[in-house]
């Protein structure tokens, strides 16, 4: 056991607000739920109460693994390591603010466009035949570790694949080091590419060209019109070598409707240079996953509304919510959506307290108890 039963019993009370009443993030949403937990208590428990969060931790990515290794024995399709990053926003403290949130940073947020205060949270999930379940998750600071080098230890850690595996990524972690740690860990790279990066296609062996500048070089008929899921793009396969990289498979993408149109342009990157050019833009595109996690684990779970303050505390939070998301995904012995578990564990939270207050009302139990037990007086 990793908990003693006090600490499993705040563990639970917090997992069970985030089901039950929209969770913000706020320890009073957990003391207000649960009837036995005073504030003060799940204070303490994130920040004060002497457990090991690394052993629990360590347990769920454990179990993630065999969970997924289990998928691809039984399947015989490959493994997914998908790895980005997703901003928690906080507000920007005041000059005279004296309980500042630790680790909070400004961080350029791409999806707003600007720079945003808050904690920079660098995220894996591992997939294989639809099954996906959460991993790893860090805070990034930049004064300690960069989120490559994060990215890099995440996939340092895992296991050898069964069959054959992935790793997928933005433009952001397609890098020498992450190339080298996938391969050294057994694993193959899919990801974006940036397109001012510069190839060596044949007659500029000696200065290069930016990718962007060749694909306009490139006439439609040097083109296969394919479609990935229900989209139709055209596409031209580059095998060749990368600055740092001896060969590379490289895809340039443009939409049907928008070839050689401005800032259209995609460009994926596979070190497999044997997968076919479909089967690349097929598998990166299981890297979709985790733009809904982020927005499942902010949405319901408290990810953009965390008001712990101290680090520990953070740290278990983060877990909590994983914990907390890995449930939804598998109470019912298989591998759910998120949503649909969600609501089947709210739902049977709910009954469970229709049913206390049915067997208080049997004992005869005053209304006003019973009102005060659910904190509802």
């Amino acid at each position: 056991m990793y908990l003693t039963k006090p600490p499993q019993q705040h563990l639970k009370s917090i997992v069970n607000s985030m089901f039950l009443r929209g969770y913000k993030g706020k320890v009073n949403d957990v003391s207000t739920s649960a009837s036995s937990n005073h504030r003060n208590s799940i204070t303490r428990f994130l920040s004060k109460s002497a457990w090991n969060e690394q052993l629990l931790f360590n347990a769920l990515k454990s179990n993630t693994i065999d969970l997924i290794w289990s998928k691809s024995r039984q399947s015989n399709k490959p493994i997914y390591v998908i790895i980005d990053d997703t901003i928690s926003e906080k507000n920007k403290p005041s000059s005279k603010a004296i309980n500042l949130i630790e680790k909070c940073s400004f961080h350029n947020s791409y999806l707003k466009g600007k720079t945003v205060y808050g904690h920079q949270i660098v995220v894996a999930l591992l997939s294989c035949d639809g099954l996906i379940l959460p991993y790893s998750i860090e805070i990034y600071d930049k004064n300690v570790m960069s989120k490559i080098a994060i990215a890099c230890d995440i996939i340092k850690s895992l296991p050898k694949p069964v069959k054959k595996g992935y790793v997928l990524c933005n433009s952001w972690y397609s890098c020498k080091a992450i190339f080298n740690a996938s391969t050294k860990s057994g694993y193959s790279y899919i990801g974006v590419l940036k397109t001012n990066r510069v190839i060596y296609p044949k007659n500029h062996e000696d200065l290069g060209y930016k990718l962007n500048r060749y694909a306009l070089s490139l006439n439609k008929e040097a083109f296969d019109l394919v479609t990935v899921k229900g989209k139709q793009y055209y596409i031209y396969n580059y095998i060749g070598k990368l600055n740092d990289m001896k060969k590379v498979s490289i895809i340039l993408s443009y939409p049907k409707e928008a070839f050689h149109e401005s800032g259209r342009l995609k460009a994926f990157i596979s070190l497999d240079t044997e997968l076919f050019a479909l089967d690349i833009l097929t598998s990166y595109t299981s890297r979709w996953a985790i733009d809904p996690f982020f927005r499942d684990c902010k949405g319901y779970l408290g990810l953009n509304g965390y008001q712990v303050r101290s680090q520990r505390s953070i740290i278990r939070y983060l877990i909590g919510m994983l914990i907390s998301y890995t449930y939804s995904k598998l109470n019912l012995g298989v591998a759910l959506d998120f949503n649909n578990g969600f609501k089947h564990i709210q739902k049977n939270l709910r009954r469970s307290q229709f049913i206390k207050i049915y067997f208080a009302a049997l004992k005869g139990k005053p209304i006003s108890k019973v009102f005060e037990t659910l904190k509802i007086a």
